[in-house]
């Protein structure tokens, strides 16, 4: 069986040096990831190989090989190429998705265990459920596979950590309605120790999502054997929510505490037993302090992770409830 490849070329050595380093990272080492100068490089000759790089080098290519699979990074991106002035996040979703267009091909390292789902919910504020849920996904990230959802409305996950505008959840379900085979490389971005999708910029998706396309969405993250875990955040009843209710394996059940906050936090807990039916999953119950931050930024997860926040999301991962 032919050993699958990415062969970069064509361009100054530091940004392929700089490109090859992200594509092997995200790639973990299942799809090789080279760089070369020489179109009729023999060592390539028996890899089920994809090429990359400048028009000329990928004319060169083509002139020595007969029907080669290859990706232009052009100045400007059209149908054929891709521009590459891109963060390297980008050009990492955006050659995956063609990977997979040419190869058609699993391209995930396996790993051994069974996929768990960890849901969060709240009745309260969205944004702290964001911080503690975002804290506990960088915990487990640090010695598993994780895979982000955030289903809430207006989050404010895109501003808080000043993330790059691009593919979120809306096109993600597009291409579910569409029943188009889902490459989940050209939506899953990473995010310090975990991988995540972008919550939808218009919240109204939320409520139009139908029980296929839910089911679609599940089943298509089950499918990726590189998360061992899926931490996913619910701040409202978005439309199919009760789906990964029944997917959990664990459920957060966030409240400030007190006041009035008790009353819907116990209506919230009847209705998520309710979408649970006969499931016994385990409910957890936490009361999470407000999380407060003058400004935004990705140095808030290492604050989160190493401050209160943290100390009591590794309680409750591990079972030591305060």
């Amino acid at each position: 069986m032919q050993e699958p490849a990415i062969v970069l070329g064509g361009f100054e050595p530091v940004y392929m040096q700089k490109l090859a380093i992200c594509l092997g990272s995200r790639l973990n080492g299942e799809i090789q990831v080279g760089i070369t100068e020489d179109p009729k490089d023999e060592l390539l000759e028996d890899r089920s190989t994809i090429w990359v790089g400048s028009e000329q080098f990928i004319e060169s290519v083509r002139g020595e090989r007969a029907a080669p699979s290859c990706i232009v990074l052009t100045e400007e991106e059209d149908s054929i190429g891709i521009c590459r002035y891109q963060s390297c996040e980008k050009l990492y979703q955006k050659i995956m998705f063609r990977y997979r267009e040419m190869h058609g091909a699993e391209v995930h390292p396996i790993t051994a265990g069974r996929q768990e789902w960890i849901v969060m919910t709240t009745d309260d504020s969205s944004s702290d459920l964001l911080a503690f849920s975002m804290t506990c996904a960088q915990i487990l990230g640090d010695r598993k596979g994780v895979l982000y959802l955030n289903l809430s409305e207006c989050s404010g996950m895109e501003e808080l950590f000043l993330l790059e505008q691009g593919t979120d959840l809306t096109d993600l379900t597009v291409a579910l309605r569409r029943k188009e085979d889902v490459c989940l490389e050209a939506y899953a971005r990473q995010l310090e120790q975990v991988d995540y999708i972008m919550p939808p910029a218009n919240p109204m998706i939320l409520h139009e999502l139908r029980e296929p396309e839910i089911r679609r969405l599940i089943q298509t993250v089950r499918n990726h054997r590189e998360y061992d875990c899926v931490v996913t955040a619910l701040g409202t009843g978005c439309c199919g929510c009760e789906l990964f209710f029944q997917a959990a394996a664990r459920i957060f059940h966030l409240n400030g505490g007190g006041g009035l906050s008790e009353y819907s936090g116990r209506e919230w807990l009847r209705f998520i037993r309710l979408c649970l039916g006969s499931k016994e999953t385990p409910i957890e119950q936490i009361q999470v302090p407000r999380i407060l931050t003058d400004q935004g930024g990705i140095h808030l997860i290492h604050e989160w992770k190493e401050g209160s926040p943290g100390r009591l999301a590794r309680n409750y991962l591990e079972g030591k409830k305060t």
